[in-house]
């Protein structure tokens, strides 16, 4: 019988092939790439509703009415086969799931039901957006509506967008770029990201800061009401603005112009 030793450690043929086999399943187990690519009928003023793992998720505002879906999905093949993309519309709603299980059963006996799914999502300029993603980061762009978005380690980016904005991220960062100079109600919230709003010069609004350990700088003058060890009260311009609220846990706040 013949033995390798390799790093002290002795391996004999019997081993050899026993690892080698254990090696085959994960050879077969290897991703797959599928594509999917869907228009839906859908008016402005509606609601659209995302739910995903990972993979990155850019929703775009247009003037048409209609939602156009580009999703790219990773995975074994047994698994894209058993967690299907779901999406459902109904009235002024669409709700997109990326990880819809088919087969309970299976998915008890292999423990995993994710997907990686890349979206490349258009939707009506004003549509409100619920989107609710784990490690993926999400990028908004020219929407209209009121918008949640929550990642728990991703980056959220919503650019030129107008209406009540709601994000928070565990440990992503948070960029927000509202359009025109009437500042939107902001409720932004992460543990250990950090948070960037860039402000028009002239906007007004309340701002409202908490934090355990982070900091908040503004390039845009503000008048102080309180302000403690973790928190702080200011005016900014007239104060006639919504809220403006930013909470960390040790996470830096920047308001930019």
């Amino acid at each position: 019988m013949r033995v390798k030793v390799f790093r002290n450690v002795v391996w004999t043929t019997a081993s050899l092939m026993a690892l080698l086999a254990l090696a085959a399943p994960a050879r077969a187990q290897q991703r797959e790439t599928e594509r999917v690519d869907r228009t839906i009928a859908f008016s402005a003023g509606g609601s659209v509703t995302l739910k995903n793992f990972s993979g990155a998720v850019r929703i775009t505002g247009t003037d048409r009415n209609e939602v156009v879906i580009h999703a790219v999905r990773r995975a074994p093949r047994e698994r894209l086969d058993r967690i299907k993309l779901d999406i459902q519309a109904s009235g002024t709603r669409l709700t997109i799931d990326a990880n819809k299980r088919v087969d309970d059963s299976w998915w008890s006996l292999h423990g995993s039901n994710v997907v990686e799914t890349e979206f490349e999502i258009e939707v009506p300029a004003r549509t409100d957006l619920d989107v609710k993603v784990f490690s993926s980061d999400v990028r908004v762009e020219g929407v209209e509506g009121r918008h949640e978005v929550h990642s728990f380690s991703g980056n959220l980016t919503l650019l030129r967008v107008k209406g009540a904005i709601g994000a928070k991220s565990f440990s992503g960062d948070i960029e927000v770029t509202p359009a025109g100079t009437t500042e939107p109600e902001l409720v932004l919230e992460t543990f250990s990201g950090d948070i960037t709003a860039r402000l028009a010069e002239g906007s007004n609004g309340r701002v409202r800061f908490s934090s355990f350990s982070g900091d908040i700088q503004s390039d845009l003058p503000l008048t102080l009401h309180n302000k403690s060890r973790r928190t702080l009260d200011a005016q900014l311009g007239s104060g006639a603005g919504r809220d403006l609220r930013f909470k960390t846990f040790s996470g830096d706040v920047s308001i930019r112009k």
